[in-house]
């Protein structure tokens, strides 16, 4: 096997043999490239647990059944060669993902290029999930993308505003992207396939191991341009999305809360310590995004977007919605550009709104 690696099969090795954030990895990817890394590491004979890893997983199916379990979820294996691949990962440097899994029917690089991270504590106030659901729902309105980690508290109000405004949101998950959890929100992850993405370092199957949930809030922090921490107590894991933030130069607010409030101490000191800018109305984290130029819809654009406004619909489907009179060629034509433009998707025989 290792004669006919290429770059994606190797980094579908590492990514099967490793453990996510692992910078020893990252650097020898770095200087070897993935091929010449896994190479490197099949014919070590230490007990290095990458080397030991590696020759597991080309020793088995382990390959074959990634790959089987992740198209049963309509995901995929990106890595930094593939044109969905968000630039700004790349400032994570031996840090970064070797690949990223995901599933979902949005476009990684082009929901990044404008999102918002919100985090915050599991153990949330009520006061809380209201300012993450509202801070969610003004990015919606503006075209921005919330990423968050799918979790109790403000990372679910974060990912329930923005799907309630019709917004696109990331889940960026410490396990598999194919395993639900906590299971009580399979409904809401399947929902954020629906429009925008789950991604996960871990591969499918893996379980959410403690020390994954530190390792993906980099990526939390790395695929947005700033991030909001609505709720963290003092030693809460939130902070190390703002830790990882801060790092990268990107702006990191922080939401206010009672003075006498434990759930919201760590956002306090990061206000006065570490530099948090002070959100004082939802759309102060938004200030740095410019506003999208609305776009003046065509009579077919208008119509085709009615239809696939009751739900994925196939041609013939969006043909009868627009009624006897609606040129086939024109429609056709249409769907075309729109697809080209990322306003809507063809997946199997539905069209869906992207």
């Amino acid at each position: 096997m290792a004669s006919s690696l290429t770059d994606f099969s190797a980094r579908v090795i590492v990514s099967l043999a490793g453990e996510p954030g692992d910078e020893k990895v990252g650097a020898a990817l770095a200087e070897f490239g993935a091929v010449e890394s896994v190479q490197r590491w099949l014919r070590d004979d230490s007990t290095l647990a990458i080397s030991r890893g590696i020759k597991r997983i080309v020793e088995s199916n382990a390959v074959s059944d990634a790959m089987t379990t992740i198209n049963a979820v309509a995901g995929r294996f990106i890595t930094p060669s593939d044109a969905e691949w968000p630039a700004q990962l790349n400032d994570l440097d031996i840090a970064a993902p070797v690949g990223l899994w995901v599933s979902g029917i949005g476009n990684l690089k082009e929901l990044s290029a404008r999102s918002l991270a919100v985090v915050g504590a599991r153990a949330s106030t009520s006061y809380g999930e209201r300012i993450a659901s509202d801070i969610a729902s003004a990015c919606a309105g503006r075209h921005v993308a919330v990423v968050s980690g799918g979790a109790y508290g403000i990372d679910a109000a974060s990912h329930r505003g923005a799907l309630a405004a019709h917004g696109s949101t990331l889940a960026v998950l410490a396990c598999g992207v194919d395993v639900a959890y906590p299971a009580a929100h399979k409904a809401l992850l399947d929902r954020i396939k629906e429009s925008g993405l789950v991604i996960s370092e871990a591969a499918p199957g893996a379980g959410p191991l403690k020390h994954r949930f530190l390792t993906r809030n980099r990526l939390i922090a790395g695929l947005s341009q700033a991030t909001v921490i609505v709720e963290a107590a003092l030693r809460s894991g939130a902070l190390s999305t703002t830790n990882w933030a801060g790092a990268l130069g990107r702006k990191v607010w922080g939401v206010p809360g009672p003075m006498t409030s434990a759930t919201s101490a760590g956002v306090h000191q990061g206000i006065k310590e570490s530099g948090f800018t002070i959100m004082r109305e939802v759309n102060d984290p938004l200030e740095g995004y410019a506003q999208p130029v609305a776009r003046q819809l065509s009579v077919s654009e208008i119509e085709i977007h009615r239809a696939l406004a009751l739900g994925p619909r196939t041609t013939a489907h969006i043909m009868a919605t627009c009624g006897p009179h609606a040129d086939i060629h024109q429609i056709l034509g249409t769907l075309t550009m729109m697809e080209m433009r990322g306003d809507v998707r063809h997946v199997g025989d539905l069209w869906r709104e992207a």
